[in-house]
């Protein structure tokens, strides 16, 4: 399914479109505002390396990688991957046929610096080659730390107070599903004091805490003032001490057990399951070269509300992700939009496949007097059935505007939009933004003037009922808390 970005009549300037878009990227992840304290620190992997005998044969590419039953039967397929051609950025290109004037909906837009001027192929292959070395010389041996993991559970990373209420949600809507996952908490310093923890610990006994500033982590990160922090995640599934990790942003609610996801046949046969954002990977993007991918026409770009991992398989292919997180973010992060498709790239690169539901994300959120507003992504078990919700850009509506929806209208999870061939990838649906002012709002319930807000469309499909999807997920929202902000 191509996804296009339809611009609204009433915008102005393309310039506004970017920066807002901009911004709203950074909502969904997770909230920039909640890790913006202090610069960058230097935050290299641990220098232990690992030594490979050298071998006179020449190796071999493993097809189907996915299947490999540990993290240490990767490494012949590694010393394959790293002798493979390196291909150009017209050979990467050259797998998608899109065109700005279709409109497709990339993450970036044709103003993007590298898409005005391609990047030439030998930067490329020294990026390739930089990534490529960590391979080979400085993986963390996987047997001298498998000890440090076991078992199933939940990762969110979390920081300031407001968060932290998210979570608060996150932990009471867990256990109405009657869901048995043990829950960790990944932070950074003063983030998450002691005396939160305690308060935390009395309301959800025992939940887990860990301090990814700590010096007992397996991985080592530092504050990252300029993007956002989003190296926390992959550091926080390699510091995790489950061995097969779930992580869930502080934002997105379970709609079912996600237990039941380790259970699936998808999970079981990939040993990952990560899930689709909204827009697509422009062919010009210098990611698809450094990792010797040809561009994909089936593929989303990744949204990283959620994804769940089994590190005994994959404890290699994380490293090289909080690598490209770390080491290199100031570089990746000028055409990736942090850590969402830093995973899905590392698997590209390592010539592992992923698995992934069948079914496209699903838009969920208000109708208004025929005014449709998509404010969450619902993402699907890979059986179809709605397994989370995530409320990314629910945080950017005023609470006045809220507020109003709960009283008057039953609450904010009242339609969905899902297209007709969400199964089929490679077919066209319209969709995009749209600016929301609240103009549908009775005056007296305006507290002055409203900013406006941005929200998710596919413009050709009709709005439909939650209720024919989600039976009974705004009560347990309204159930679990989901309007702190309300009170504050």
């Amino acid at each position: 399914m191509f996804c296009f970005f339809q611009r609204p009549r009433f915008i102005a300037a393309a310039f506004f479109i970017s920066v807002a878009v901009y911004f709203i990227f950074l909502s969904l992840h997770d909230d920039f505002e909640d890790y913006v304290k202090v610069p960058f620190i230097s935050n290299l992997l641990p220098t232990t390396t690992t030594t490979t005998t050298p071998s006179t044969s020449s190796p071999t590419l493993i097809e189907n990688a996915h299947t490999l039953p540990s993290a240490d039967a990767y490494l012949p397929h590694f010393r394959a991957v790293t002798s493979l051609p390196g291909i150009s950025l017209a050979e990467a290109k050259a797998g998608c046929t899109w065109n700005d004037e279709q409109g497709v909906n990339f993450m970036y837009g044709g103003d993007a610096d590298w898409v005005k001027k391609e990047r030439n192929d030998s930067e490329l292959a020294n990026h390739r080659a930089e990534w490529q070395a960590f391979i080979t010389n400085d993986l963390m041996p996987y047997d001298q730390y498998s000890s440090r993991f076991s078992g199933r559970g939940i990762a969110v990373v979390a920081g300031n107070e407001r968060t932290m209420k998210r979570v608060k949600v996150l932990l009471r809507a867990l256990k109405k599903l009657n869901s048995s996952l043990p829950v960790e908490i990944h932070f950074f310093g003063d983030e998450v004091p002691p005396s939160t923890q305690k308060d935390m610990l009395a309301q959800f006994p025992g939940i887990f805490f860990n301090d990814l500033s700590s010096k007992t982590n397996l991985v080592q990160t530092g504050f990252n003032y300029y993007l956002a922090n989003f190296q926390f995640k992959p550091v926080a599934i390699m510091n995790s001490r489950f061995a097969e990790v779930l992580l869930l942003d502080s934002d997105n609610i379970p709609a079912i057990d996600p237990e039941l996801l380790f259970e699936s046949d998808a999970y079981k046969e990939y040993g990952t399951l990560f899930w689709p954002d909204i827009a697509r990977t422009r062919p010009e993007n210098p990611i698809w070269a450094i990792t010797n991918t040809i561009c994909r026409m089936d593929e989303y770009e990744q949204e990283s509300g959620q994804l769940l991992v089994d590190k005994r398989r994959f404890f290699y292919h994380l490293q090289l992700a909080a690598w490209l997180n770390n080491k290199n973010a100031a570089y990746y992060n000028m055409f990736l939009l942090g850590d969402k498709d830093m995973f899905r790239f590392t698997w590209h690169a390592l010539k592992t496949k992923y698995g992934k539901p069948a079914k496209w994300l699903t838009s969920v959120g208000t109708l208004t007097e025929g005014k449709y507003c998509g404010h969450s992504f619902a993402q699907h078990h890979p059986d179809g059935r709605i397994a989370f919700v995530h409320g990314g850009l629910l945080k950017q509506i005023p609470n006045e505007v809220v507020k109003w929806q709960r009283e008057e209208r039953g609450g904010v999870y009242q339609a969905y939009k899902r297209s007709s061939v969400d199964e089929r990838h490679g077919e066209v649906e319209k969709c995009g933004m749209q600016w929301d002012g609240g103009d549908y709002l009775p005056e007296e319930r305006r507290n002055g003037t409203l900013p406006v807000w941005m929200c998710i469309d596919l413009y050709d499909v009709e709005a439909k009922p939650i209720t024919d999807v989600l039976e009974g997920f705004e009560s347990m929202f309204d159930e679990v808390g989901g309007y702190w902000m309300l009170n504050e």
